[in-house]
């Protein structure tokens, strides 16, 4: 058996950008390097010492080109940043590991100085940024927005949540961002009967999970955090099963976004546990939310890279989804396919490409309930083929996944990462419908 490599995070960051020699890191570094205005380049013996047990501490403008490349700092691949005692002064490593020509360093700084935009006034760097649409979402959910004097009906509230549910699962994420910060404004707790304050609950628990929904979407896990947690919180007080299982299953996505994977695990389990007794064939509705938590606790445990579970979870998902047809019951999108989909999911969170496009082949796309899930079925069918090197298909179905739904590939950073990714592998131009996607998307070709 191979020997496991000493630096396994710089490893799993070359595989998971598609590098799956050394041979074919160095070669991307070294157009990255050019891209950014260095002129650097390394060696497979090099890489073998970063992949190793002591890779050292890279060179300053080695340090930017593997973060522009692998998209982590040095400290997230590896390496370990030497140590100076008081008054010393650390040495500068060369930027491959080998002796670095005097010329060749003043060549790279000028090349890197020149390569960034330098102000030749304070407005330059002093003028407002542009606003970000999810900002008045998150003044919401800092408490800082006031309610509104005229409160809308309880039905009215409904009504909102429900369409707001919609757009996101037709992708329309700009329309939900303008339209959803009203609404958790006039959720907040009201006077009324215990009957009226459950019912603005129910709506308050599902309107937080899409608010969850749209931060996730766009990379934003700490506020997403804090929504799933003011969803579950409404979700306990309707005493509803079913809705604690919905709220479980945002809260489980927001907490191992964050970064806390086994935790994230434990809440759909902890979740699942509570609303399986009312699972049957009778209760569609409760087998669709049990379902989703199911998958989604998949999700959260291949992050964890607990395989074993997610394969556990991901049975017992099939077995639940074999009680109903494909439908969008409970706005959950369960179903035999969707089953399909998270497997393709988790063999890429895995890194198993391989995999992922063997199960990508089970699925019937057409018979997927929602738009959303049918845009992120082939996202993942063109990470997977990415990671095999085949940018012309990977682009092909990323092409699928805008006809889908635009604004899943427009907008998502994870999907403009992916865009990016490709145009660095097709630096020759041989797939030109990648330009043009990349210009609708405003990733920099």
């Amino acid at each position: 058996m191979a020997d496991m490599p000493g630096n396994p995070l710089f490893v799993r960051a070359r595989v998971a950008q598609g590098l799956h020699t050394q041979e074919e890191f160095a070669e991307a570094f070294e157009g990255v390097a050019r891209e950014l205005g260095f002129k650097l380049a390394v060696s497979v013996r090099q890489v073998r010492r970063w992949e190793s047990r002591k890779p050292g501490w890279p060179h300053p403008s080695a340090r930017m080109v593997l973060q522009a490349l692998l998209r982590r700092s040095a400290e997230e691949l590896g390496f370990v940043r030497p140590v100076r005692n008081a008054g010393q002064t650390a040495p500068t490593d060369p930027p491959h590991g080998g002796p670095l020509k005097r010329r060749d360093f003043v060549t790279s700084s000028l090349a890197a100085v020149g390569a960034v935009s330098v102000p030749s006034s304070p407005d330059e760097v002093l003028a407002r940024t542009r606003a970000d649409p999810l900002d008045r979402l998150r003044t919401v959910l800092t408490g800082a927005a006031g309610c509104r004097a005229e409160l809308s009906t309880t039905k009215a509230l409904a009504w909102a949540s429900a369409s707001a549910k919609r757009q996101i699962q037709r992708c329309r994420y700009s329309s939900v961002a303008r339209s959803l910060p009203d609404l958790l404004v006039q959720l907040e707790p009201r006077r009324g009967s215990a009957e009226e304050r459950r019912r603005v609950d129910r709506v308050a628990a599902e309107a937080y999970h899409v608010a969850a929904s749209l931060l996730l979407k766009n990379d934003d896990a700490p506020s997403a955090w804090v929504a799933a947690e003011r969803s579950m919180a409404a979700a306990r007080r309707t005493e509803d099963a079913a809705a604690v299982a919905s709220a479980s299953r945002i809260l489980t996505h927001a907490v191992t976004a964050v970064g806390h994977h086994r935790q994230g695990v434990g809440v759909a389990v902890r979740g699942a546990d509570e609303i399986s007794g009312g699972v049957s064939r009778s209760s569609p509705g409760t087998v669709a939310v049990f379902g989703a938590l199911l998958l989604r606790g998949a999700w959260a445990a291949s992050v964890a890279d607990d395989r074993d579970m997610a394969e556990m979870l991901l049975d017992e998902a099939g077995r639940a989804a074999g009680l109903l047809e494909e439908s969008n019951l409970q706005g959950t999108a369960f179903g035999p396919n969707n089953v399909l989909l998270h497997r393709v999911s988790v063999a890429l969170t895995l890194g198993d490409a391989g995999r992922a496009l063997a199960e990508a082949r089970k699925v019937d796309v057409r018979a997927l309930a929602v738009a959303e899930r049918r845009a992120v079925f082939w996202t993942d069918v063109a990470r997977a083929l990415h990671a095999c090197g085949r940018v012309e298909k990977a682009t092909a179905a990323l092409l699928a996944a805008e006809k889908e739904a635009p604004e899943e590939v427009r907008s998502r950073p994870v999907v403009r990462g992916l865009i990016g990714g490709l145009l660095m592998r097709d630096r020759g131009g041989r797939v030109p419908v990648l330009r043009s996607l990349a210009s609708r998307a405003q990733v920099a070709v």
